[in-house]
C-alpha cells in the first residue's frame, strides 16, 4: 500500500509545476488573527492554464502572493503547509525562520531568525521571475514610480540571465561566413513558413535588430550567392567589438556563482530533514568554493568593483536590447521610447502590457496573473487575454490565472479551482465543473449568472447567494460555507470537510458527496 502511494505521488510530481500542500496564512493585526488560507491544497502542470476563481476576499491573492513568499511581514507570514516550485520545496526552512508565540487573538510575538531569513530571501529572489513570475492586479500599485519602465525590466534581465546574455555575445562576436551559410543552408531546407526558425536563430546570436531585414532578403527570391552576400552585411553589422576574454572571464564567474546557488538549495533541503551528514559535507564544499573564487577571480573582482561601469556597460546593452523587444512581444507601440518612460507617464493598459514584459523578461517557466484585466476596457481585456493564451501555446509555461469572472474562466483555462473563505471547495476540468457544479457555493455562483440561452416565459429573475462572506478573524466552525448554505446538516457546523474525489479529476469539499473529515 505504502509503495503505491508513493508511486502515485511520484506521478503528481513528474507532471505538476506547482503544488502547494496544506498552506495557512495568517495575518496577526490589533484586532485579530485574520485566517486568510486554512489548509489549501492544489496543483498546476506543466503547460496548463489553471484558473482560481471566487468572490472579493476568498483568499485568491492571498494564496498568489503565499506562492511567491511575497506575504507582508509584518502583519502576514506563512504559518505552515509546502510549495514545490519545479519539485524543490521553497518552505523547506519554514519552521526555522521564526518561532509565534500566540498569547491570545490580539497579543502575538513573534521571534524572527534574521540570519535565516537573510539566506531564505536570497535564495528566493533567484526563485521569483526565473522560475515563476507574477502580473499583480494593480500595476500603478506594483511598479516603482521613481524608476524607468526600462530600469524595472532590466533589473529582473541582469539578475537572472547573465550566464546566457555573456554566451549570446560570444557567438555573435565569433560569427564567421560560414556560418551564415549554413543558417542559409538549413533555410533552403524549409518547406513552411521560415519565420519562427530566423526568430530563434538571431535570439541565439544576439541580433534581433537584424531579423526584419533577413526576412526581407529571404522573401525577395534573389539568387544565392546575392542574398547571402546581403545577409552576412546584415548580421555583420550587428557586432560590437566586445572584448570576449573579459566576457568569457565575466561568464565563468558567474556560472561558479549560479553553482554555489544550486549547493545552498542543496543544504537547505539536507537541514530540512535534519541530514547531517550531507549538511557537513554540503557546508565544506561551499566554503571550498568560495575560497576557490576568491583565489580564480581575485584580479576581476577587484577591478570590477572600481571599475565597474566598464564591466556592466555591455550587460546593460543587451538588456536594454531584450527589454526593448519584450515590450514589442507584448504590442506596445514605440517601445524605445516606452523603455525610457516612468509609469506614471503610461495609461493603465499600457502599464499592464509593461507588467506582462517584466514577468516574461527571464522566460520563467509559470506564470501567476492575479486579475490582469480588472482594471482595463474591453477591448485591451481581450488583447492581454490573447497575449496570455499564446505565451502559454508558444512557451509551453504553466499560468495560474486569478479572476472573479467565470466567463474569462470558461475561455482561458483547462482546469479550475474554486475558493470559498481561505477553502479550496472544488477543483475539475472546468467543462466538467461548469457542466455538472457539485458544491453548493459553486453552484450558487453559476445560477447567479445572466443566461441569454435560456427562455423562460416568467421574468428571469437572476438568484443570489444568501447571507455575506464570513469575518476571517473569527470564521464559523466547520465548513465556513455553512451558514449560507441551504443543504446544510449538522455535522456541517462541527467539523470541516476535506477535499475529496468524487468522480474521475473531480473534486469537492463537502459532507453532501462524503462523511468523512478532517480531525
Amino acid at each position: 500500500m505504502m509503495e503505491e502511494e508513493h508511486n502515485q505521488l511520484s506521478e503528481v510530481s513528474k507532471d505538476a509545476y506547482l503544488r502547494a500542500e496544506n498552506l495557512v496564512t495568517k495575518f496577526f493585526t490589533s484586532k485579530g488573527i485574520v485566517k486568510a488560507l486554512d489548509g489549501v491544497s492544489l496543483t498546476v502542470n506543466k503547460g496548463e492554464i489553471f484558473g482560481l476563481v471566487g468572490e472579493s476576499g476568498c483568499g485568491k491573492s492571498v494564496t498568489a502572493t503565499s506562492i511567491m513568499d511575497l506575504i507582508p511581514d509584518p502583519p502576514g507570514r506563512i504559518v505552515s503547509g509546502s510549495i514545490f516550485i519545479d519539485n524543490y520545496n521553497i518552505l523547506n526552512d519554514l519552521p526555522k525562520l521564526a518561532t509565534i508565540n500566540v498569547k491570545s487573538e490580539t497579543d502575538v510575538i513573534v521571534k524572527r531568525n534574521k540570519k535565516l531569513i537573510k539566506r531564505h530571501n536570497f535564495v528566493i529572489s533567484k526563485i521569483r521571475g526565473k522560475k515563476v513570475a507574477m502580473i499583480f492586479q494593480e500595476p500603478a500599485l506594483a511598479l516603482n514610480p521613481v524608476l524607468s519602465i526600462g530600469q524595472q525590466i532590466s533589473e529582473n534581465i541582469l539578475l537572472h540571465n547573465r550566464v546566457e546574455i555573456s554566451n549570446s555575445i560570444i557567438r555573435r562576436e565569433s560569427l564567421s561566413e560560414s556560418d551564415i551559410e549554413e543558417f542559409y543552408k538549413k533555410i533552403k531546407a524549409i518547406n513552411d513558413d521560415f519565420r519562427p526558425f530566423v526568430n530563434k536563430w538571431t535570439r541565439l546570436y544576439a541580433v534581433p535588430e537584424a531579423e526584419e531585414e533577413m526576412e526581407n532578403i529571404l522573401k525577395s527570391g534573389a539568387d544565392e550567392s546575392y542574398a547571402l552576400k546581403e545577409l552576412k552585411e546584415v548580421v555583420f553589422r550587428q557586432k560590437r567589438g566586445n572584448n570576449l576574454s573579459l566576457i568569457a572571464m565575466m561568464r565563468d564567474y558567474y556560472k561558479v556563482e549560479e553553482f554555489l546557488f544550486e549547493l545552498t538549495l542543496k543544504l537547505m533541503e539536507a537541514e530540512s530533514i535534519n541530514d547531517t551528514t550531507a549538511v557537513a559535507r554540503l557546508a565544506r564544499q561551499i566554503d571550498d568554493h568560495k575560497r576557490a573564487i576568491k583565489a580564480r577571480f581575485s584580479g576581476f573582482l577587484f577591478a570590477k568593483k572600481f571599475r565597474r561601469r566598464k564591466y556592466e556597460r555591455v550587460f546593460e546593452e543587451e538588456a536594454r536590447r531584450r527589454g526593448i523587444e519584450l515590450l514589442t512581444l507584448v504590442n506596445i507601440a514605440e517601445p524605445g521610447r516606452v523603455y525610457d518612460a516612468y509609469p506614471h507617464e503610461l495609461s493603465g493598459g499600457m502599464q499592464q502590457r509593461a507588467m506582462i514584459a517584466m514577468a516574461l523578461a527571464s522566460n520563467p517557466q509559470m506564470l501567476i496573473a492575479d486579475e490582469p484585466t480588472t482594471a482595463l476596457d474591453v477591448t485591451t481585456q481581450a488583447q492581454i487575454l490573447d497575449l496570455i493564451r499564446d505565451l502559454n501555446k508558444v512557451t509551453g509555461s504553466s499560468v495560474l490565472f486569478i479572476t472573479h469572472d467565470l466567463a474569462v474562466i470558461a475561455e482561458m483555462c483547462q482546469r479550475l479551482g474554486v475558493m470559498y473563505a481561505g477553502n479550496l471547495v472544488e477543483e475539475g476540468n472546468s467543462s466538467e465543473i461548469f457542466k455538472n457544479p457539485l458544491h453548493p457555493y459553486t453552484t450558487g455562483l453559476l445560477s447567479s449568472i445572466p443566461r441569454v440561452d435560456v427562455k423562460s416565459k416568467n421574468e428571469i429573475k437572476l438568484e443570489s447567494i444568501p447571507g455575506s462572506v464570513p469575518n476571517l478573524i473569527s470564521p464559523p466552525p466547520g465548513c465556513r460555507f455553512h451558514p449560507r448554505c441551504k443543504f446544510k446538516m449538522d455535522i456541517c457546523s462541527e467539523k470541516k470537510p476535506k477535499l475529496m474525489t468524487v468522480e474521475s479529476n473531480h473534486k469537492v469539499a463537502c459532507f453532501i458527496y462524503s462523511k468523512e473529515s478532517e480531525d
